[in-house]
């Protein structure tokens, strides 16, 4: 079944916390937890702890360095007891297979969702869909939890894990009125989920709203709704 994941990235910490209390009841209605970036990471362990109170916890530093580096880097977030953290699977398979199991789910990041096709070219020198196969492809038998990708790029990933074994979460979720901003691989929650996403990673649509509860609310009944039209199937 599908979850959601609240982005409270470029908040302030007081503000994050609130938001997160706001809507930490909604867990019973299918939210996850909460996602945070580099800033509110920095905010501290206690910080962090207080954050760990109200739901589960995803760190995105999207970690990319040689492997005793990010091993540490890793270690220290298991310390703050989080649930899930990032690295991008450009590092490789070496790195993945080291980090696998310090006590946090490794998440792979393999395009962002902002990327575009020349730019992917000129990077990785294929389009987006030759680069993602390669990227997933690094992910086999490594032991890592899962990998962040658009939902647009679910369909590759079951090339390399038709059994959906890997944790699938997703960001670049828009509904159809929203402005998509830089995001430039976007589905609809409907979409993603029936697209096969575990967890959809939103930010600016629930929480740049005044009324981020409701907003919150109306994705978790999408992702509801969705979710009961697919187990009925």
């Amino acid at each position: 079944m599908s979850q959601l994941i609240v982005a409270l990235d470029g908040m302030a910490p007081d503000k994050a916390l609130q938001v997160a209390g706001d809507l930490s009841h909604l867990q019973t209605n299918g939210l996850w937890g909460f996602k945070i970036g580099h800033s509110l990471t920095f905010a501290g362990a206690e910080w962090v702890a207080e954050l760990k109170k109200l739901g589960k916890v995803f760190v995105d530093l999207k970690l990319y360095d040689i492997p005793n580096t990010v091993e540490n880097a890793v270690v220290w977030l298991s310390s703050l007891n989080v649930d899930l953290a990032t690295v991008h699977l450009s590092m490789g398979r070496s790195t993945l297979e080291k980090i696998a199991d310090k006590g946090v789910g490794i998440l792979g990041v393999s395009l962002l969702t902002s990327a575009i096709p020349d730019e992917c070219k000129r990077i990785y020198g294929g389009s987006p869909a030759e680069t993602l196969h390669k990227l997933f492809g690094e992910v086999r038998e490594t032991g890592i939890t899962g990998v962040v990708c658009s939902p647009q790029d679910l369909h590759l990933l079951d090339q390399i894990d038709p059994e959906r074994t890997l944790l699938r979460v997703c960001p670049g979720i828009r509904g159809s009125k929203d402005d998509i901003g830089d995001q430039q691989r976007t589905m609809t929650p409907v979409e993603a989920v029936s697209e096969g996403a575990n967890l959809l990673v939103v930010g600016r649509p629930i929480v740049g709203r005044t009324n981020y509860l409701n907003a919150a609310r109306l994705i978790l009944n999408e992702i509801s709704f969705t979710n009961q039209g697919i187990a009925d199937i």
